[in-house]
Parts: structure tokens; C-alpha cells; sequence
């Protein structure tokens, strides 16, 4: 009865995977969207396609087609909990192949300027600190610190940066440019120069800052779930946040993080 069964399930349901002890269905070409504010999610909300909204544990799963390309997106809010708690829906509820996180961030590293573009090759979280039991930023019992972004979307998102920003659709981010680097990130906003310099100082070679990315690269790399984040630069993370925050991201870097993902979810297509 049992093989019947998984012969049934297997034709009705051919791109599912069967577990010895439960049926799982893995869907293989679903892409998790995560932003941790309303306003960054939007204009991709807006654009979804046969959508339908499941709430799972508090947290609203919106399922649609983008750019022809299926897609669960989530609204994670802010901090370091609320996005691994979402994270971890995508990867274990709504069964993603891979995630992009998107939205804007502290810029750290010199000559990155408000509205230029970070894509993430590397997370840290700046404020794990288990001494003297375990080095600096080492998570406890894992053996690790740095987790790395899945090479090809880290790729692809540059390449959609790059293309987003040659169509000049936003005038404002006209003299923007497009970086690569590592993002760390900490339940702790970077509001003084003072602050900023301590985080630099124990991680020199960070580009960007947010509260969000390092704990979804954990959730990732503990599902084996390909990640790729997109940041746009809000603020220098020294308490110089940009003059009108809220209008910044509703106006500007909303549609860049948008139009960026849309360009990455075409070229998945190919």
C-alpha cells in the first residue's frame, strides 16, 4: 500500500520529492523574496501575478508569478529574529529553491555614497560576541563566522544592478554605482561615528550594514538554500541617515530593489 502510494504521488506530482517518513514537496524553480519593510516589498507585491496569501505563523506567505518565474515573498520586519523566523518559513513551508533579499542598508566602506548598490558576497553578524569562550563573530558550537552568497546569484544580482541602473529610470541614482562586498549585519542600528568605528574596526573590509542579511545567510546555509541579497545605500550608518528616510526608500530605493529583482528573475529564466 505504502509503495502504491508513493507511485501515486509521484505521477500526480512529479517534480516532488518523497521522504521515507512524509511526503515533501519540493518545488524546484520557486524563488523566496524577503525585505524586511513594507515599502521595499511593495512595487513588487503590486506587480504579482495569480496571487494568493497564506498566513503561517504569523507571518504572511504571498505566492504569485513575477517575470514568469513563480515566487513566495515575505514581509520579515526588522531585526535579526524576524527575518530568520521568515526565512525559515520560506525554506520549510513554502519549499523556495533559493532566496533574495532585498532592501536598503547602512553604507560602510569608503567611497560607497547613498543610492549606490551592495550586493552581498559574505555575511557576518558584528554583534555576536561569545568571548572569551569563542572567537569574535564565531557563531557558538558552528565553527564559522563568514557565510559566503550562492556565487551565481551573487552574480546575476550584479549584473541586474548593472542593467537597472543603464536603463536611468531613476534619475536620482544617475551616478550610482554597483559594488560587491561582504554585509554584515546586528540587532543594533549604527547611529553615531563612534559606533561605526568600533564595528569597522574588527571588520575592516565590510561594505554595507543591516539587520537582516548574516541571519538568513545562517537559515540558508543550515537548509542548503542558495542565497542572494541586494542592498541599496540609505545612509553612511553614522547618524547622517538621508535627510527625508522614508520618502528616500518609498521613491528611490523601492523601485531600484524592485526593478533589480524583476532583472534577476528574467535572467533565471533563461
Amino acid at each position: 500500500m505504502a509503495l502504491e502510494s508513493s507511485r501515486h504521488f509521484s505521477d500526480t506530482f512529479p517534480n516532488a520529492t518523497i521522504s521515507r517518513h512524509c511526503y515533501q514537496i519540493v518545488m524546484t524553480n520557486r524563488t523566496g523574496i524577503i525585505a524586511a519593510m513594507d515599502s521595499e516589498l511593495r512595487n513588487l507585491k503590486v506587480a504579482l501575478e495569480h496571487e494568493r496569501t497564506e498566513t503561517i505563523a504569523g507571518r504572511e506567505i504571498h505566492y504569485g508569478s513575477l517575470e514568469e518565474q513563480p515566487v513566495a515573498m515575505v514581509l520579515c520586519g526588522c531585526g535579526k529574529v524576524n527575518a530568520a523566523h521568515s526565512a525559515s518559513l520560506l525554506a520549510g513551508y513554502a519549499k523556495v529553491s533559493r532566496i533574495l533579499l532585498t532592501g536598503v542598508s547602512g553604507g560602510l566602506a569608503e567611497g560607497v555614497k547613498v543610492g549606490d548598490i551592495v550586493i552581498g558576497d559574505s555575511f557576518v553578524q558584528h554583534d555576536m560576541d561569545a568571548r572569551p569562550l569563542f572567537p569574535l563573530h564565531e557563531i557558538p558550537f558552528e565553527g564559522f563566522s563568514v557565510i559566503e552568497a550562492d556565487p551565481r546569484l551573487r552574480h546575476l544580482l550584479a549584473a541586474a544592478s548593472l542593467s537597472m541602473l543603464a536603463e536611468k529610470r531613476l534619475p536620482e541614482l544617475a551616478e550610482a554605482r554597483s559594488f560587491e562586498g561582504l554585509v554584515i549585519s546586528g540587532d543594533l542600528f549604527l547611529s553615531n561615528c563612534e559606533v561605526r568605528k568600533r564595528v569597522l574596526e574588527a571588520l575592516p573590509k565590510a561594505f554595507a550594514v543591516d539587520m537582516e542579511s548574516a541571519a538568513i545567510a545562517q537559515v540558508c546555509r543550515t537548509a542548503d538554500i542558495p542565497l542572494g541579497v541586494m542592498r541599496v545605500i540609505s545612509d553612511s550608518a553614522d547618524g547622517s541617515a538621508h535627510i527625508d528616510f522614508a520618502k528616500f526608500v518609498e521613491e528611490i530605493a523601492a523601485k531600484a530593489c524592485a526593478e533589480t529583482v524583476r532583472h534577476a528573475l528574467r535572467a533565471l529564466a533563461q
